[in-house]
């Protein structure tokens, strides 16, 4: 269940990834409303009110959180200009940006009350199918660890890469290090949403029951999850904060000239999707 109302705020996280954060700031609706027909199989006129509700959204969120974003981005780049970035401040910059990205979803309740409440019989059992296919493919790909902890590693160097360019052999090292201590707690994710949408499907009876589901999910979602999930995800965003930490402090000269560029460049696209 967790990840189908996630999809709702996916063109946000999307944005975070993106070379272009302006693009993906208008294709964000028409991302998310795709996403969303995977799982529905929604109507023109569902995906049409669907893609109207997230652009107000978002429009609420570029005025809220993508101006924190921009000044969080200009901290971290004076504190490695002036060379007082450290292991508590990585720990500061890092909790600021998983808290941002854990409310979310609070942002986008009303859309997602909206939406559930316009869905038919048919579709909530399309839903159901979708999801436990989906779902049961998420289990068995988690499964293989080799292949898993590969395309972590893979996505690690790349977000790294991005701010940093060409990473060091040392680095590389450090990221493979951290996928194998502690790998990305896939399967027991995958394992939570099931059991959120079991939970979820309790109420397919009734539309108000339905309804505060959704709104409670969206507005506090992690009360839902399983506590061994909970506590294997945070065990995986310590060590995540502590490579972090460990490259940031420790960069190149040349790093830390892409790094300034990069960031320069991602605060005034940031500045530009706030305009628009």
């Amino acid at each position: 269940m967790k990840k189908i109302y996630l999809t709702l705020v996916l063109g946000v996280l999307f944005i975070c990834g993106c070379s272009r954060l302006d693009m993906a700031y208008r294709w964000a609706d028409t991302y998310i409303a795709s996403k969303v027909d995977d799982y529905f199989d929604i109507s023109s006129a569902q995906s049409k009110a669907l893609k109207k509700d997230i652009q107000k959204d978002l429009g609420v969120l570029k005025t809220s959180l993508l101006p924190q974003w921009t000044e969080r981005l200009e901290s971290i780049q004076k504190d490695i200009e002036s060379g007082t970035l450290s292991d508590s401040k990585v720990a500061v910059y890092f909790a600021s940006f998983f808290k941002d990205v854990d409310q979310i979803n609070s942002h986008f309740a009303t859309t997602a009350v909206d939406f559930i409440s316009n869905t038919k019989a048919s579709q909530i059992e399309y839903f159901k199918k979708s999801f436990n296919k989906k779902n049961q493919e998420d289990i068995e790909k988690a499964q293989n660890t080799a292949k898993l902890q590969k395309t972590q590693r893979e996505k690690y160097a790349d977000a790294f890469e991005m701010f940093l360019g060409t990473l060091t052999k040392e680095q590389e090292q450090w990221i493979a290090e951290s996928v194998e201590k502690s790998p990305y707690p896939s399967e027991l994710k995958a394992k939570n949403k099931a059991y959120i949408f079991k939970e979820f499907i309790t109420h397919q009876d009734s539309m108000d029951e339905m309804k505060k589901f959704v709104r409670d999910y969206t507005t506090q979602a992690d009360k839902f999850d399983m506590p061994e999930y909970r506590a294997a995800y945070e065990v995986y965003q310590l060590n995540l904060q502590k490579l972090v930490s460990q490259i940031m402090l420790n960069l190149t000269p040349k790093q830390k000239l892409a790094l300034k560029s990069n960031i320069n460049d991602k605060t005034a696209q940031l500045r530009s999707i706030s305009s628009l």
